[in-house]
């Protein structure tokens, strides 16, 4: 078994080095009372202990015992008094069921665990749909990199309604992985591997060269770009974008950032912080999936914000259930109380826009208008909505 002490640098700059290292001490004493006679613990990294049992008879008995040894942490924790305890993820694997020599099982188990952390799960059992799960995002993470480079990372387009006039007034940039012109992984995909890998600041730094210079063409049409937690917690964050401004010479409210209310949460002083110095450089930005994060009002007031976007979920299911009508036009007073635009989207139909309308909603996105667009399909839609 491979256990592993969830988040472990967080949780040692809570305690400090030497009060980590007691705890670190104190599991390996508790794991080892825990095993008796039957087991062998070793330290295995910083946080991950590699824990040998004997005279396992099958699959349940191995999961019963890891179960045991993940007590045996959890006292542990207690003992020093830590409330808020991390999770300890397990991986396993069988000998000689699932490997007869130790860097077999040790592989094996590496995979389980490393599905844990996929599956959002506790503890695993290695079997194929680990290492297939496992290894297919370490090659099609390999893939995005080099999607990167070759062009099939690209960027469509949405048109943005103001539904006073019926007048595209922008559009959001949206990345579309594709080779031969079919999907190679949907963005909820390739979005988290393009962070997990390290890549997510040129991911980002791609869309917003291209679709600033697409809307440098589309005189006067302003371009929303997505951020991701990770980038808005980039240290490069604020530089990379008053670096595609000014290569750009995009105009001040030509480039909306969305962030998600979720994005704001793990550090939310610094992240409003850096959106108070994007916006000084004439950026927008706008709170995506308004009401699916986790933000309340006290932090809501103090984001420097300029826009707010209604998930498309509220949007879709107000025609039929009341509920869901009364939370967007409560979303659309309050971002109306704090001088906030509103965008609503996954509009599709024109029951849901005239509703929208009289709401006093500002703006609206969906296939009721278009569906995300490349740059050409979108320069020819343009011109259809100016006539």
């Amino acid at each position: 078994m491979l256990l592993d002490v969830a988040d472990f640098p967080r949780l040692q700059a809570r305690l400090g080095f030497e009060a980590s290292g007691v705890l670190l001490r104190s599991l390996s004493e508790h794991l080892s009372l825990a095993l008796g006679d039957r087991g062998t613990v070793l330290r295995f990294g910083d946080a991950s202990f590699c824990v040998l049992v004997r005279a396992i008879r099958n699959r349940g008995h191995a999961i019963l015992a890891a179960e045991r040894l993940a007590r045996a942490i959890e006292q542990a924790m207690a003992d020093v008094a830590i409330v808020t305890a991390p999770q300890i993820n397990i991986g396993i694997a069988l000998y000689p069921l699932q490997a007869t020599d130790a860097q077999d099982l040790l592989r094996k188990a590496q995979l389980a665990a490393a599905a844990v952390h996929v599956r959002a799960a506790r503890l695993q059992v290695f079997d194929d749909s680990c290492a297939e799960q496992v290894l297919k995002g370490w090659a099609l993470g390999e893939a995005f990199a080099e999607a990167l480079e070759s062009g099939e990372l690209q960027v469509f387009y949405q048109p943005k309604i103001r539904i006073a006039d019926g007048r595209a007034v922008g559009v959001e940039a949206l990345s579309r992985w594709l080779r031969d012109g079919k999907p190679v992984a949907t963005p909820d995909v390739f979005i988290p591997l393009a962070e997990e890998a390290g890549l997510i600041r040129d991911a980002t730094w791609y869309v917003l060269s291209n679709s600033l210079q697409q809307a440098a063409l589309w005189d006067g049409l302003h371009v929303a770009v997505n951020i991701t937690p990770g980038m808005l917690h980039h240290s490069d964050f604020v530089e990379m974008i008053r670096s595609a401004v000014s290569i750009w010479s995009a105009k001040s409210g030509g480039l909306t950032l969305e962030i998600t209310e979720g994005a704001l949460i793990a550090d939310f002083d610094q992240a409003a912080a850096r959106l108070a110095r994007v916006r000084d450089l004439g950026v927008r930005i706008s709170i995506d999936d308004f009401g699916t994060g986790y933000s309340s009002l006290s932090y809501f007031k103090k984001i420097p914000a300029d826009e707010l976007k209604i998930d498309k979920s509220f949007v879709m299911g107000m025609l039929t259930d009341e509920a869901n009508q009364r939370l967007v036009q409560t979303i659309i007073n309050l971002a109306h109380q704090f001088n906030l635009n509103v965008v609503a989207e996954g509009v599709e139909n024109q029951a849901s826009l005239d509703l929208l309308a009289r709401m006093g909603c500002n703006y609206a996105q969906g296939y009721f208008f278009a569906p995300a667009l490349n740059a050409d399909q979108l320069s020819l839609w343009l011109k259809r909505n100016l006539a």
